[in-house]
Parts: C-alpha cells; structure tokens; sequence
C-alpha cells in the first residue's frame, strides 16, 4: 500500500469524495427556483494514544434539503383548540392482476 498526504479528495481513502459525489445530487435534484440546499462537512482529527504520531480521522456530511413549505388558515375554536379543513383523501384503485381480472 502506498502511502500520500492527506486532502479533501484523500481522506479515509477517498470516502469523503465519493460520499459527496453520492450526495450532492439529491440535493441539487431537490432545488426549486429560489430554493437553495447545502452539503457541510467536518474532518474530525484525533491525536492516538499512546504514540506521537499517528492520528485517527474521520468525516461526517451533513445534507440539508430545500425546506418543504405549505400554509394553511386554522380557525380558533371556544375551547382554545384549532381547526382547520379535512385532508382531501387519494382515493387509489387497487388491481388485482392474478388470473388476469381485477378486484377479485
């Protein structure tokens, strides 16, 4: 095994990178016009005990999607309790393909 010096792209054999290149595209396939999203990311170095030279690193990504926004007017209720209207139900018909007839 040969050994180089560390950087971004070498860290925890090359994890970093390739966690990020996984990454980043979810975030970006999540962005609407005017939304933004990010990728931080931390390199955390630990002295080993026990020796003066050796040092164990780690990494940690963390993703942050486009925040899901949606409002909705709520009406105060004489018990101090809100209500609001009722969800609009998805009504999904089920298929039944065995034996080729549906909803047997």
């Amino acid at each position: 095994m040969s050994e180089i010096l560390v950087t971004l792209s070498s860290v925890c054999g090359g994890s970093l990178e390739e966690q990020f290149q996984k990454l980043y595209p979810a975030v970006i396939s999540q962005l609407k016009p005017g939304n933004s999203g990010s990728i931080s990311f931390t390199v955390k170095f630990k002295r080993m005990e026990d020796t003066a030279t050796m040092v164990n690193t780690s990494f940690s990504l963390t993703p942050k999607f486009p925040a899901i926004k949606k409002a909705s007017i709520c009406q105060i209720t004489g018990e101090g309790k809100l209500k609001t209207d009722a969800p609009i139900e998805n009504r999904v018909t089920q298929l039944n393909l065995v034996g080729g007839n549906s909803n047997e």
